[in-house]
């Protein structure tokens, strides 16, 4: 039976006006929200960005 494996994430950090702050590669694909969200505000003080929104891209592979 063939199964889906995450095998990496991208975690990319978007501004109020849709542009990138930053983009975070070989993230944890099976982190929880909880701890993107602590990342995401670090990212957000450390920029001294006002509010910003952030996406996962999860890459997975089907295994066989």
């Amino acid at each position: 039976m063939a199964n889906f494996v995450n095998a990496t994430a991208v975690l990319r950090i978007f501004s109020e006006q849709n542009r990138s702050v930053c983009s975070i590669s070989g993230v944890n694909p099976n982190m929880v929200a909880s701890d993107a969200a602590g990342f995401i505000a670090g990212i957000r003080a450390m920029y001294n960005r006002g509010p910003v929104r952030a996406r996962i891209h999860i890459v997975s592979e089907i295994e066989l």
